[in-house]
Parts: C-alpha cells; sequence; structure tokens
C-alpha cells in the first residue's frame, strides 16, 4: 500500500485531505505538534507522528517510507511580518524539501497561495505567468518564496508541483467565516465599495481533489496551478450567503475603497507601534485580498492534471447547513 505524508494534517484542509487519501487506498503519516492535533489525524484514520516543522527527526521519521509528501502547513496570516512568517513558510519548507529527497520521495506537493500575484489593483483572468510587481503582505512574499524553493527542487525523480488556491472555503472553515461573524458581531463589518467586485473561490473539497490529482499527474513536475471553484461570484452575494449558512445576517453597510485603505494604513500604523496584541480591525493585507476583484483561471490545471469542481459553490453552502 502507498504510504504518504501530510504536514498541516489536523488544520482545515488536511482534515478533509487525510480521509479523501485513505479512501483512494492510502496509508497516511500526518505531522502533529500537540495532543490536540494528535488525536485529530489519528480520528481521521492517518499515523501521528509527534512533532512541528523545526523538529528535523520528526520530520526524517515522517517522509520514511512515503513515495509522497503533501507540504499543507501555514499560517494564513496577512498582518504578520515577513520576518516571523519566513521560519514556518521558507525555512521549514527547504527543510522538509531536503528530508524529502534524502529519503527518496517521489513527489512533493506543496500547497500554495493564489495572493502570491496580487499587486494591490483589480486582477483579471491571470495565468500562471502573471507576476505581481508589488505584493504587500509578508504572507504571500513568504508563501511565494517557498513555492519558488519547491518548484526549483523538481528533478526527474523528485517530482515537485505547488497548487495555488484562492480563499479556502467549506464546512469547518476556521479563518474566513470565523473571522466575518466576529466582524458582525463587533459592529464592524463592512464591504468595501459596496462589494460589488468578483472574485474566484475553491471549496475546501476542490482543494483536496486538486492535491491528490497532482500526486497523481506525470506533468505537474516543477509547476504551479490556480484552483477555483469555476465560478466568479460577486463577493457580496457570496460572503452574504456563506455566513448566513450559520445564522448570521451581514449588514448592507459600506466603506470607499480609498477611505479603507486609509483606515488600514493608520491602523496598522497604531498597531505597531504601541504593541496592541492582535490584528487591527482593517489592514492593508485585508484590503487587498477582499477589497478588490481578483480572477484567475484554473485551466492550466483543467489540462494537465485532468482536475475539475467536485463540488459547485450552491452545493457547497447547502453542505454548510447540514
Amino acid at each position: 500500500m502507498k504510504q504518504v505524508f501530510v504536514t498541516g494534517g489536523s488544520g482545515f484542509v488536511g482534515q478533509n485531505l487525510i480521509p479523501m487519501l485513505i479512501e483512494k487506498g492510502y496509508q497516511v503519516k500526518a505531522l502533529a505538534r500537540s495532543a490536540e492535533a494528535i488525536e485529530k489525524v489519528e480520528r481521521l484514520g492517518a499515523t501521528a507522528i509527534k512533532g512541528d516543522l523545526s523538529d528535523k527527526e520528526a520530520i526524517t521519521d515522517g517522509v520514511k517510507e512515503c513515495i509522497s509528501v503533501f507540504h499543507l502547513a501555514a499560517s494564513v496570516d496577512f498582518f504578520a511580518s515577513e520576518q516571523a512568517l519566513k521560519k514556518l513558510h521558507v525555512e521549514a519548507t527547504e527543510r522538509l524539501v531536503s528530508a524529502a529527497k534524502d529519503a527518496n520521495v517521489r513527489k512533493f506537493i506543496y500547497l500554495g497561495a493564489a495572493s502570491v500575484i496580487m499587486n494591490g489593483k483589480p486582477i483579471r483572468n491571470a495565468d500562471e505567468t502573471f507576476v505581481s510587481d508589488n505584493i504587500i503582505d509578508g504572507y504571500s512574499r513568504t508563501k511565494l518564496q517557498a513555492e519558488k524553493l519547491v518548484l526549483r527542487s523538481n528533478t526527474k525523480t523528485f517530482q515537485t508541483a505547488s497548487l495555488r488556491p484562492p480563499l479556502i472555503w467549506g464546512k469547518g472553515d476556521p479563518n474566513t467565516l470565523a473571522g466575518i461573524i466576529e466582524a458582525v458581531q463587533k459592529g464592524r463589518m463592512r464591504f468595501i465599495d459596496g462589494g460589488n467586485h468578483r472574485f474566484v473561490t475553491c471549496h475546501v473539497k476542490n482543494v483536496c481533489h486538486a492535491l491528490y490529482l497532482a500526486e497523481q499527474s506525470e506533468q505537474s513536475g516543477g509547476k504551479a496551478y490556480f484552483l477555483t471553484d469555476g465560478e466568479t461570484p460577486i463577493f457580496k452575494d457570496f460572503i452574504t450567503k456563506y455566513v448566513a449558512t450559520q445564522g448570521v445576517s451581514v449588514p448592507d453597510k459600506s466603506v470607499s475603497l480609498s477611505t479603507a485603505k486609509r483606515a488600514a494604513t493608520v491602523m496598522e500604523f497604531v498597531w505597531k507601534v504601541f504593541g496592541f496584541k492582535g490584528h487591527p480591525p482593517l489592514y492593508k493585507g485585508l484590503v487587498n485580498t477582499l477589497g478588490l476583484e481578483f480572477i484567475t483561471t484554473d485551466k492550466r490545471a483543467k489540462q494537465e492534471l485532468g482536475y475539475k469542481t467536485l463540488v459547485t459553490i450552491e452545493q457547497g453552502l447547502a453542505f454548510m447547513k447540514n
């Protein structure tokens, strides 16, 4: 039976990927740094490898006798500094790639991010040739650095690929959904320019399907792939329906893009100068990711990986209510 190693297995994507891989006939080992994470991955059917990405011994144990690695672990934080994220996204990825090569792993599949091309402007129908000239947040900069490292490591015997989903959503989403509900509850929720721009999303089941296909493909070596749900919903409509699945109504309040950018700049400055904990209500990374049109094409993934959406937006919203 084929054995694979998963990092970030107790996270949102990992908790959906592990059962899918087991159903496909894989044995799964999953890195888990806490008792809670160990319990989660073992409940899903994986063998827990206790440790984190800074633990060379745990990583070596994890990749041993595995044909592939799925590197999902990341900190989705658009406010954290590049320096703070570099250890997790870049240095840890380099360590994992090295260990995988030494263990004769055949495939290394990296969960990248579509935000690596965001440039503070509307983006329409971008493909993998699009390169940003203005990445403003540490999360996207370090994810891009790690992606480049992974893709440069590609060889005939060690094939690598990076998948670039945009906003990942679905049942159990601990990031976007929880953040918006909190903003609503605190009276802070505002749509930027009315939220009438279009954007792309990728349901967590579709992300996991693409990860599996990339591991199976012989064409994916050394390449990045955008993923989407195959639809371009209006931001306000999608968010309103998404939050409504949890019985929460989003107020119809708006702020102009220029005002949002000014407020974000001020709030970031205040938070950093006074060392406040947590995130400000608004910051430049948030405006960039949620306030501008952002449309990428998944044509390459469809042509080379055989990717297709397993879950439509309508179906995904219906699943949220169950």
